[in-house]
């Protein structure tokens, strides 16, 4: 019998190893995209060893070059893989000053959203009837809540896009990953409605997206340049005081919690059809209200043109824009 396949982004740690654990036990099959191969492939074994379902396997890509977006998108087409699902869950925050790609894009805002959004559109033709698109945003892009970081702040999209946020002369790395997590709902929601329109043009059953939130995880990969202290306290630490408040602050979360929660937008049936909502973990992962400003319908278009500039995106290599 054939099996389910998903593929995701950032899946040999953290949240993304966790969801893909969840999936291979489930008895789908399970390819990890990612930039550290090691890693990917210990993931892999990992996975196989503990499901003993043998159907798992790691594929390379560096989510900001496009080139790396488009050689993995090359890949999965060559091999014939129709996806059930894909995770766009890899995510980075940036602390050692400004740096950018070899495009001239700020590398937070390429690898957190130009990477995903070049993907998404390249692999829509490999997604099977039904599939589930699932885009990993986080609370702080919205500036109600109480985070501790910076709160969003865009601006002109070609400025954010070289510094990942609205100053040229200052850049924030917090700030510049708020910014990123707003633009992943502003492409899931975007994605949405273009996902609509052409369902209905092709009279294909849907492919589904939606916005989640892992909420407060410490121990997950997002610390990793972080002092050796700070790094200490996260992984460590921190983890079990987690463990221990979740029941009484939700936006809480620990990777055993998370992992699987982010599984379960693929895989509960509860779900099918289901489009454009956002599933926060304050609200244990049901879905509920994102930002007010996540759902600006020019802001998110603009950010879609942009994006397509940006990438090289054609209209032959999405249907999308066709």
């Amino acid at each position: 019998m054939e099996r389910d396949v998903a593929l995701l982004t950032g899946g040999n740690s953290g949240i993304g190893f966790e969801a893909a654990r969840s999936l291979a036990r489930a008895g789908w099959c399970v390819v990890i995209a990612s930039r550290n191969r090691a890693a990917s492939a210990e993931a892999v074994r990992r996975l196989e060893r503990e499901s003993g379902a043998g159907c798992a396997e790691e594929l390379g890509v560096d989510l900001a070059s496009p080139a790396s977006v488009r050689a993995l998108a090359k890949e999965i087409v060559s091999r014939g893989l129709s996806l059930r699902a894909l995770v766009c869950n890899a995510g980075l925050q940036v602390n050692r000053g400004l740096q950018r790609t070899a495009d001239g894009f700020e590398l937070t805002f390429a690898a957190n959203h130009l990477g995903h959004f070049l993907l998404v559109n390249l692999l829509l033709e490999r997604l099977s009837a039904g599939a589930r698109i699932v885009v990993v945003s986080s609370g702080v892009h919205d500036p109600t809540q109480r985070t501790g970081m910076p709160k969003a702040a865009v601006g002109d999209l070609d400025v954010l896009a070289t510094t990942g946020g609205p100053d040229p002369e200052r850049f924030d790395g917090r700030l510049a990953y708020v910014n990123s997590k707003l633009c992943n709902l502003w492409f899931a929601y975007e994605l949405d409605r273009r996902l609509s329109v052409w369902a209905s043009a092709s009279g294909a059953t849907r492919i589904t997206v939606n916005g989640w939130e892992p909420g407060l995880v410490p121990g997950s990969g997002l610390a990793r340049e972080y002092p050796a202290a700070a790094r200490l306290v996260w992984n460590w630490v921190l983890p079990g005081v987690t463990r221990a408040l979740h029941p009484f602050l939700p936006g809480l979360s620990t990777l055993g919690l998370s992992g699987p929660a982010l599984a379960r937008m693929v895989l509960d049936p509860a779900l099918e059809g289901v489009s454009g909502k956002y599933f926060p973990s304050a609200a244990r992962w049901r879905e509920a209200p994102s930002s007010r400003d996540s759902y600006d319908t020019d802001r998110a278009r603009a950010l879609w043109i942009a994006s397509a500039r940006m990438t090289g995106l054609s209209p032959q290599e999405s249907p999308l824009g066709r």
